[in-house]
């Protein structure tokens, strides 16, 4: 067998993988997460520019540094549930509402623990103003305006709103003091994980023995043990080179015939069996004369249950048969009454349908003459109103009164207006009068001038 120098060969070559150390990062305040990506000082950025799956576990991740289960999901009732790794990456359904709300309420905590007075916003302000507010707050702590416009922010939903609470995850972390420290290997560490991968190569190991032929191979590999048991144990090599307690060889003390037994225990177990692709027309046919064989072993059995089968349902049929025509031959004369009476029945149901489809006509006919009854009386009631009312006389009455008072209003506006015309003519004919009377008197005395 060529166990032992592959278990040194693959100890050798996790040692020399081991000497460079890789674990995950240790926090000062929660250990054991993923590494956090951290931002600048100055000139912060709300730009997009990782998926928003991606953003998501950031987020998480960060939020859990802060404590936000406790600080801000359970702060007060009615407790708000933790994220999942998609709330922020697609839209939640009909909770539209409710997403900008946990949203918005989440950016001003976070922005509250950055050390910038605004105030939580509440479930129905206006999403345009909240949104002015939280972008005014965080253009003060340093972040560039976006390129995108800000109505993007209130679907709550995609990159730029994952970008934006990474952004002020990165902020709250940094103002919080929350420090990122490298990794510690330790050796203790890394003997685990030297024993975890020799029990792997165990396996494996025991996995590929277990294919080959055991038979073939056991002379061979006895041979090799006890070589390698007598260098191992040999005292001059000890006491030549003796290594460090982590880099030392793995010395095996197993007894070879009891390695053989085990691997001839496990081998069966470890054999692959492939499953059967019925696609394939060599195991179609093999499969069909399988079955064949199959169904012509149990075909005698089958054919003799089939016959006693049917003998017996054949006798069980003229059982019936016999009792059946007994039947009819004692109870004729009550199926005879039967039919009678099953045909006396048949009439009187077709009566009582007549007489009820009669009696339907004439309900319809007697809510119909009902309904004229109705209408005329309330024609007669409101011409019996009509009759004994006044009130056409009275209003008559007040419509000439007032007619009499207009037309002597007219009368009398007539009788100034013709006042008015006839001084307006007299003034008119006394003006033309002096008129003929000035000419006149003109003319006379051009005329005694010219006289004289």
């Amino acid at each position: 067998m060529q166990r032992p120098s592959s278990s040194r060969k693959a100890s050798s070559q996790r040692q020399t993988a081991d000497e460079e150390p890789s674990a995950a990062p240790a926090v000062q305040e929660q250990a054991n997460l993923a590494p956090l990506r951290v931002a600048p000082a100055a000139g912060r950025s709300m730009e997009a520019k990782l998926p928003e799956d991606v953003y998501m576990d950031q987020i998480i991740q960060k939020l859990q540094l802060l404590n936000y289960e406790r600080d801000f999901c359970r702060r007060k009732k009615p407790y708000r549930n933790s994220l999942t790794p998609s709330y922020f990456a697609v839209q939640q359904g009909a909770g539209a509402n409710e997403q900008f709300f946990y949203f918005t309420s989440l950016a001003a905590w976070l922005l509250q623990l950055s050390g910038t007075n605004i105030p939580t916003p509440k479930e129905f302000d206006d999403p345009n103003a909240t949104l002015h507010a939280l972008l005014q707050a965080m253009r003060s702590l340093g972040f560039a305006n976006p390129s995108y416009p800000p109505t993007k922010l209130s679907s709550a939903h995609g990159k730029e709103v994952c970008a934006m609470l990474d952004g002020l995850l990165d902020v709250t972390i940094e103002r919080k003091g929350v420090v990122i420290r490298k990794p510690v290997y330790g050796i203790e560490r890394l003997e685990e994980d030297t024993a975890e991968d020799d029990i792997e190569d165990d396996g494996a190991d025991i996995a590929t023995m277990a294919v080959q032929d055991a038979a073939d191979e056991s002379e061979e590999d006895e041979a090799a043990w006890g070589r390698q048991s007598m260098l191992v144990t040999s005292p001059t090599t000890a006491k030549a080179a003796e290594p460090a307690p982590e880099k030392q060889l793995l010395v095996a003390t197993v007894d070879p015939m009891q390695w053989k037994l085990e691997v001839e225990r496990v081998a069966p177990k470890l054999r692959i069996t492939l499953a059967a692709d019925m696609r394939d027309w060599r195991q179609h046919l093999e499969a069909a004369h399988s079955n064949s064989q199959l169904l012509g072993s149990s075909w005698p059995e089958a054919r003799a249950a089939l016959e006693r089968l049917v003998g017996e349902v054949g006798a069980s049929v003229e059982k019936i048969d016999s009792r059946e025509r007994q039947l009819n031959s004692q109870f004729e004369g009550l199926l005879g009454q039967y039919q009678d009476t099953r045909q006396q029945l048949v009439a009187a149901q077709e009566q009582y349908n007549r007489t009820t489809e009669q009696i339907s006509e004439r309900n319809n006919e007697l809510h119909r003459l009902a309904v004229a009854l109705d209408d005329a009386m309330q024609q007669l009631d409101n011409k019996g109103s009509n009759l004994s009312d006044a009130s056409p006389l009275v209003r008559l009455k007040a419509a000439m009164s007032s007619l009499k008072t207009e037309l002597r209003q007219m009368e009398l506006r007539i009788g100034v207006v013709s006042h008015n015309l006839i001084s307006l003519s007299l003034r008119d004919k006394q003006a033309a009068l002096k008129d003929a009377a000035r000419k006149q008197q003109g003319a006379r005395d051009a005329g005694i001038t010219q006289l004289y």
